[in-house]
This record gives C-alpha cells, sequence and structure tokens, in this order.
C-alpha cells in the first residue's frame, strides 16, 4: 500500500542548455525544497531548447524557473498514478511550442518510461497551463524540459524486461495498428498471469500524440508473458 507522507527533497540534476537564445554555457541553478510523497525524489531538468528556422528564443533559466514551480503540482500527478500502481516512477520529457504571447500552443510527451497515461496526460495538464515569458526576434518558440520520480525506496521494484518478450503479442494485436499515428514507445506494466496493470506512451510529435490514449487503452487489453510471481516492466517502440 502507498502511504502518503511529507519529505523535504531539493531538486537534483538540473542543468539547462539553451542553443541560440543568447548564449552557449548551461545554466545551472538550485531548486527550493518542496514536499513529495515520502520515500519519493523528483528531479527536473531543461532538455535544451530547440530553435529552428524564424522560431523565436526563450531564455533556458527563464523556463526552468517556471516548471519548478510546477513541480509541487507535477509530483502529485505521480501521486495520483502511484494510487492505481504504486510502483509507477520514471522519468517524462515534454515538448512544447509556445505562442508569441508565451502561451502553450502544444505540449506533448516526447519520452516517457512512467509506463502510466493517465499520469502522463495529468503532466501534460498541467504543463500546459504554465505561462512562458514572451519569446524574442521570432514567431513562438519550441523546447523541451523532463523530470522524473522514483517510486518509495522501500518498494520492490517490478522486474525489467527486454521489448523482446513481448514482441510477438504486440505484432499480433490488431487494435494497436488502428491506433491513429505512428512513432510511438510504449511502457508497460505486466501483472502475474500477464494482465497489463498499466501503459504510458511516448510519441516523436505532436500529430502523433493524438493517439496515444488510444495506443495505452490498447495495450491494456492485452494479454502479454506471464512474468511468474512477480510484475514486470517493458517498454517497446510501436512504428
Amino acid at each position: 500500500m502507498w502511504v502518503m507522507g511529507r519529505l523535504r527533497v531539493g531538486l537534483v540534476g538540473l542543468v539547462a542548455f539553451c542553443h541560440a537564445c543568447g548564449g552557449s554555457d548551461p545554466v545551472v541553478e538550485e531548486s527550493p525544497d518542496f514536499e513529495a510523497a515520502s520515500g519519493s525524489e523528483i528531479r527536473g531538468r531543461n532538455q535544451g531548447v530547440q530553435i529552428q528556422g524564424t522560431l523565436g528564443t526563450i531564455p533556458a533559466r527563464k523556463i526552468d524557473s517556471r516548471m519548478q514551480a510546477k513541480l509541487r503540482k507535477l509530483s502529485r500527478c505521480f501521486m495520483v498514478g502511484m494510487e492505481d500502481v504504486e510502483f509507477v516512477g520514471g522519468s517524462v520529457t515534454l515538448s512544447f511550442r509556445v505562442d508569441n504571447s508565451g502561451g502553450v500552443e502544444w505540449v506533448f510527451v516526447q519520452e516517457s518510461n512512467i509506463g502510466h497515461r493517465g499520469t502522463e496526460r495529468c503532466i501534460v495538464t498541467e504543463a500546459a497551463r504554465t505561462a512562458f515569458p514572451m519569446p524574442r526576434g521570432g514567431s513562438g518558440a519550441e523546447f523541451t524540459w523532463g523530470f522524473a520520480m522514483d517510486p518509495a525506496g522501500d518498494l520492490r521494484p517490478p522486474v525489467d524486461w527486454g521489448a523482446d518478450r513481448v514482441a510477438e503479442s504486440i505484432a499480433a494485436a490488431a487494435d494497436l495498428q488502428a491506433c491513429p499515428g505512428a512513432g510511438h514507445r510504449v511502457t508497460a506494466y505486466v501483472a502475474p498471469g500477464g494482465a497489463v496493470l498499466a501503459a504510458g506512451v511516448a510519441s516523436d510529435s505532436e500529430q502523433a500524440a493524438q493517439g496515444a490514449d488510444c495506443v495505452a487503452e490498447a495495450v491494456k487489453a492485452l494479454t502479454l508473458p506471464d512474468p511468474g510471481s512477480y510484475a514486470a516492466k517493458v517498454t517497446f517502440p510501436l512504428d
């Protein structure tokens, strides 16, 4: 059983890299303490502002500042997921497009091994509400930002599987082929007996991300190989 608690932990591993936004040196900042679940750790990092063509720029330190302010709410997304599957945890990278006013035009899960679509949707919803500084020198801006949260340390983690363990089952899953988009990567928790406890989805593009819910539901409906006496966690590509 997951027991909610209070633990003051600091943000670690925060390194921001900004390209074509007024400097190429990494910016390293420390965050204030915040409350998280007992025994858990949350880590945030800016993955790099990606500027192309006529897009504008936002200083990486300002992106970090706005997202750090969201960490309490983002950690609560994990808490909800842990109530469903107690060992939910992992890292997520979000891809943003910000408009001229600093509002989020779109945001989607670009990388994730969380394995719980409800948690990912919650994170995306909170991220979409972020107000960023107005981009300078162009029409909007695009960047990625990520963070991670581990489950409580006293929990036994699921057994790690390679993608080959489920390749045959996934290839035979007709419902997955009906989902829109391509370029998905799925992480799933497999219970003893082969039932899928939960699944999360990362996508290569904003357009592909529109099919992520369909993919997650189709994976949850599958019966995968039996991991034995304890749950397994597996990440696999879905083209």
